[in-house]
């Protein structure tokens, strides 16, 4: 790990020389400017900035100008990056027992919006990234994710056997995958449109805003199973330069985190929804599984959950005393 971030570190130092300063937060993303978690950043470097006086400014290198998500990760450290917000499958390269918020079926857009619970996976994250010097500082919404293909018209479980699917990544959900008799696929966002279009893959697993932005109608067809995979994105900070900011930087930074937090989740389930209606507009085809077949797809799921829990039985049990201590355990 040390001489992969010292590698990373190397690569970026041309660009970072003479931008960064010890008072700069150096803040990469892999995903377009255009994206809505950029405008999140945005927001969060003016309200850091502003708390701070301009003491802290957060610069922001958008569209992998600088690092992947990934690469970012293991550049936290050496001074190069001090924060990045990767989706949280990520983390599991580093700390694997974060791969608990993964597991299907592990969270829902209502467990999320209880506080108790939201604050509560937030440091128990936290807490597995710790031996590496990492600190999670909060959690947003990344998408409830959906199954798109092109012209394979999908109706229930049976019909995804066999399936090329890309997947964001992450040893849980290719587990998961597997389980379902699919076959998962990792590949960066900005090819799986391609892929998808010349038949490299079948179909692909990602958000409504994949699916409208990204694909569009080369994926006509949509499968949803409501609950199987919600994914977040982690924020994700350089412990050590944390702690050596003063008080009052690291409240505005952490202040700014939780006020994004508190109201990004509701704004994401939102923007799901224009997402949905702007690709059944168009006349793409969605369907989602009732009651009947989501039990069946818990059953299903069922040993990938109890594989991780045999190998990581601390964090399981951190979790459902979590959702106990928090009512939201139904």
């Amino acid at each position: 790990m040390q001489y992969t971030r010292l590698t990373a570190a190397l690569a970026a130092a041309t660009m970072i020389s003479g931008i960064a300063s010890a008072e700069d937060l150096v803040l990469p993303s892999e995903v377009a400017a255009t994206h809505w978690k950029t405008e999140y950043m945005e927001q969060f470097a003016a309200d850091v900035g502003e708390a701070t006086g301009g003491e802290i400014e957060v610069k922001i290198f958008p569209a992998g100008q600088l690092y992947s998500d990934q690469a970012a990760l293991g550049a936290l450290g050496t001074g190069a990056v001090q924060m990045v917000w990767p989706v949280s499958v990520r983390l599991e390269t580093i700390a694997p027992e974060t791969g608990v918020i993964n597991l299907p079926f592990a969270i829902s857009d209502e467990m999320m919006q209880n506080e108790c619970m939201k604050s509560g996976v937030t440091e128990l994250l936290s807490d597995e990234m710790t031996e590496s010097g990492l600190r999670v500082l909060g959690l947003l919404r990344t998408a409830d994710l959906y199954f798109i293909f092109s012209d394979r018209e999908i109706a229930s479980m049976e019909d995804l056997q066999g399936a090329k699917v890309r997947v964001t990544g992450g040893r849980v959900v290719q587990d998961t995958m597997r389980a379902l008799g699919i076959s998962p696929v990792s590949m960066a966002a900005s090819e799986m449109s391609t892929a998808l279009s010349q038949g490299a893959i079948d179909g692909v697993f990602t958000s409504p805003a994949g699916w409208s932005e990204m694909i569009g109608m080369t994926g006509k067809n949509a499968f949803y199973v409501p609950g199987f995979s919600l994914l977040t994105y982690a924020i994700v900070v350089d412990d050590n330069w944390y702690q050596n900011l003063s008080p009052e930087q690291r409240d505005a930074i952490k202040n700014s985190v939780d006020e994004m937090a508190a109201t990004q989740w509701s704004e994401a389930i939102e923007k799901d929804k224009v997402s949905i209606e702007k690709m059944t507009s168009q006349g793409a085809n969605l369907v989602t599984v009732d009651e009947a077949e989501i039990a069946q797809w818990r059953e299903l799921t069922a040993e990938t959950s109890a594989n991780f829990s045999d190998q990581y039985p601390q964090v399981v049990e951190a979790m459902d005393k979590l959702k106990a201590e928090c009512d939201t355990a139904g």
